[in-house]
């Protein structure tokens, strides 16, 4: 069952062969570790216990996890959706579909309802008593979900093209359909959906849908290959054939207009928008100002960047880099809003494919480990890898991470601190 892996990308000579950890660290899992119920750690970094881990019985595979105030909800092998409580792991919910769950439900913070996509292609609607509120046949095995608080945006995979519909959290009543030509969801906020439209050939425009209706609230010309398209309250971004351009929410009008070259498609916004400039060699992370599209900094990081996390005051990249040992590892790098490095950590884990950022802790994840490191230094505080060797999704928040063990059927939540 996937756990939503991200884009990879291949890379020649030793770079493709994973390394569990460093070397240097080696004699010392060989000392021995820390375990809990198949539970392994780093001794030289002190490993954590979790809270708890719960195996679902007749569950061998595992979805994303997804939470809310008081739960842990996370799909599972089993064609069950399982409400967890967050403090002891005990089942407070428990919803049967047509087929495995394989992507992260959606929900609001407290109340629910719930929502799930299934492998049998249905969307569901679960309220917080653990029942079926509706249910909308589908066609593919695999979707996104986003939530806001009035809407829920299903992106579609099945061919022959991908379809964006949203419905009525509530009541299920489907507001709109349409083709899109992304498979990421990143231009969602509470009053817009701004997605990549086709139309003809390699040609595709960005266009705003209203949330309650999918009306056209604006739309761009059409132009060559828009490969990403980012947008906030404040702010839409989005790659277009050699050109990084920001537009107006409301009403779509160009705020700025930069040339980029081919410098890749990933882009974030934070205090800044920050885009990946690739390479043979080592990548760099370009930052520009959000008012004027002025080019701030750009800085090396390692040959692969795989995540960036933007907070207020800094941001985050995750890279592979190589292992003088041989094999490949995860590096981190902080920089702040002016482009200094703040710190650079070279990491225990083959790579860093997501980041989570609180305020005291940084967590580095790969999908067989985490580290947790001090957000202020980079300095290494403890890390995990499963004995199974599993392959794990998180969800990170300030005082826990709560994961899924991908190819157990298992969740567990660890305390961050």
């Amino acid at each position: 069952m996937p756990s939503e892996p991200p884009e990879r990308s291949g890379s020649a000579g030793n770079r493709n062969r994973h390394v569990s950890r460093r070397a240097v660290l080696g004699g010392l899992a060989a000392v021995g570790s820390l375990a809990v119920a198949g539970c392994g750690s780093i001794p030289g970094l002190g490993g954590r216990r979790p809270v708890w881990r719960r195996d679902i019985d007749g569950a061998y595979m595992a979805g994303p996890p997804a939470t809310t105030d008081e739960l842990v909800l996370v799909g599972m092998q089993d064609k069950a959706l399982y409400g967890l409580r967050r403090e002891d792991g005990s089942t407070a919910v428990r919803f049967e579909t047509g087929g495995p769950i394989e992507t992260r439900p959606v929900t609001p913070s407290s109340g629910g309802p719930y929502h799930v996509h299934s492998t049998d292609g249905d969307l569901y609607a679960v309220d917080a008593a653990g029942d079926e509120l509706w249910r909308d046949e589908g066609t593919a095995r695999r979707a996104r979900l986003v939530r806001t608080d009035s809407l829920v945006a299903e992106l579609d995979f099945a061919p022959p093209e991908n379809t964006l519909t949203g419905y009525d959290p509530q009541t299920g009543d489907r507001r709109f359909d349409r083709a899109v030509s992304s498979h990421f969801l990143n231009g969602v906020t509470d009053d817009s959906l701004v997605v990549p439209v086709p139309v003809g050939g390699s040609d595709s425009r960005v266009v705003s849908l209203s949330p309650a209706d999918g009306s056209v609230r604006w739309r761009t010309e059409p132009r060559r290959w828009y490969s990403n398209v980012v947008a906030d309250s404040r702010l839409v971004v989005a790659a277009r054939d050699g050109t990084l351009a920001a537009y107006e929410p409301s009403d779509g009008s160009a705020r700025w207009r930069v040339p980029i070259g081919d410098v890749g498609w990933a882009m974030v916004l934070g205090s800044q928008a920050y885009l990946i400039r690739r390479g043979d060699g080592r990548q760099e992370l370009l930052a520009f100002d959000r008012e004027t599209g002025e080019k701030r900094w750009a800085n090396p990081t390692g040959y692969q960047i795989r995540a960036v996390e933007a907070t207020d005051d800094a941001v985050f990249v995750g890279t592979r880099v190589d292992d003088p040992d041989g094999g490949v590892l995860g590096q981190i790098d902080c920089f702040g809003l002016d482009g200094t490095r703040r710190w650079q950590t070279v990491t225990g884990l083959p790579s860093v494919d997501s980041l989570g950022v609180t305020d005291s802790r940084v967590v580095a994840v790969w999908d067989r480990g985490f580290e947790v490191l001090a957000r202020d230094t980079g300095a290494s505080r403890w890390s995990y890898e499963p004995e199974s060797a599993s392959r794990l999704s998180f969800r990170v928040e300030s005082a826990s991470v709560f994961v899924s063990y991908v190819d157990d059927g298992e969740a567990a939540r660890f305390p961050l601190d």
